[in-house]
């Protein structure tokens, strides 16, 4: 298959489970066995539309219905290698469009329309546009020229995702949030509340064919516990053994050499505020009058993997200052 669909899959913090879907996902595929006959691939659950067009539905780690592609069979040239070129490029009808959602809602309802597609502006699978329904979004790849004829479509249902927003904004009316460099569609009434830079729980659906360009960071950005990400976000060093130390100074470095710019941060147990630092040209850093107890820890900087454990902060520990090391990400 093109790149699209395991652009999807790779993206998701829920994963692509296309083989092994959990339990959930069992009468969702009885019913669409009802709908389109039986499967014409049990691996990537994959189902005959019509002589031209088949239907994917993929399903998250709980055996949930989150995504939908529907497309010639000779679009998807990996899996149908032995589909023949068309003489010329196949489409749906609008009408054939509808027939097909009204199918897909009896497996997951999409509820009703609530804002049609505009005039379809260029992407990197054509042109394209987007309806926006009560439960999911709909990416359209249409006819050139103005034709409401649907060269393929692809279904998102809304469902909740828990980040950090880079970026929001509106394309053709509909608001989306760049998550992870990767852009997805918000339901208006969400993207009113969303904080760039803040992580949390919000309602996405994609990612969207709008793909992984254009996305901007313009904040630091914050995880759950209020540390910053780095960026790009790599694999987090957690240190086994806790530090215990009298005060929470020290030093960061790459090698033998001091690294400038680093962020060290700590939260007290059972707080919510975070003290920040900031290492300087020597590599050092100062996070001054932090009371005794127990403290979370992350050391940030773009490009670099980060690293998190624990501190005790006594003032009966050893003198020794806390000495972090950096590792370039890769």
């Amino acid at each position: 298959m093109k790149s699209r669909f395991g652009m999807v899959c790779a993206c998701l913090v829920v994963c692509c489970v296309l083989g092994f879907a959990a339990d959930g996902s069992k009468s969702t595929l009885a019913k669409a066995a009802q709908l389109f006959g039986e499967q014409l691939s049990v691996e990537h659950r994959v189902f005959r539309l019509n002589d031209d067009y088949v239907i994917w539905l993929v399903f998250d780690t709980r055996g949930d219905l989150f995504y939908v592609d529907v497309g010639p069979r000779s679009y998807y040239t990996t899996e149908f290698p032995d589909a023949k070129k068309p003489a010329k490029l196949e489409y749906l009808l609008e009408r054939e469009y509808e027939d097909t959602l009204n199918k897909i809602s009896q497996l997951k309802k999409i509820g009703k329309l609530e804002e049609r597609h505009a005039d379809a502006i260029s992407s990197d699978f054509g042109p394209l546009n987007t309806d926006r329904f009560e439960k999911a979004f709909v990416d359209r790849i249409v006819a050139k020229g103005g034709s409401e004829e649907i060269r393929k479509f692809s279904v998102y249902f809304l469902q909740h995702r828990a980040g950090s927003p880079e970026q929001l904004k509106t394309v053709q009316g509909q608001p989306m949030v760049c998550l992870g460099s990767v852009w997805y569609y918000l339901p208006p009434e969400v993207a009113r509340k969303i904080e760039v830079g803040k992580w949390e729980t919000m309602q996405i659906a994609g990612p969207n064919l709008h793909g992984t360009t254009g996305c901007i960071r313009t904040t630091a950005l914050h995880d759950a516990d209020g540390f910053t990400l780095e960026e790009p976000q790599i694999t987090t060093i957690v240190m086994s053994q806790p530090y215990r130390v009298q005060a929470l100074a020290g030093c960061v470095s790459i090698g033998d050499q001091p690294l400038e710019g680093v962020n060290v941060e700590v939260r007290h147990k059972g707080s919510r505020k975070v003290l920040r630092s900031k290492t300087n040209a020597a590599g050092a850093f100062l996070i001054p009058g932090a009371p005794e107890g127990q403290y979370k820890f992350k050391v940030t900087k773009d490009g670099f993997h980060a690293l998190s454990g624990t501190i005790f902060v006594d003032h009966k520990a050893p003198p020794q200052r806390l000495s972090f090391e950096l590792y370039v990400g890769t």
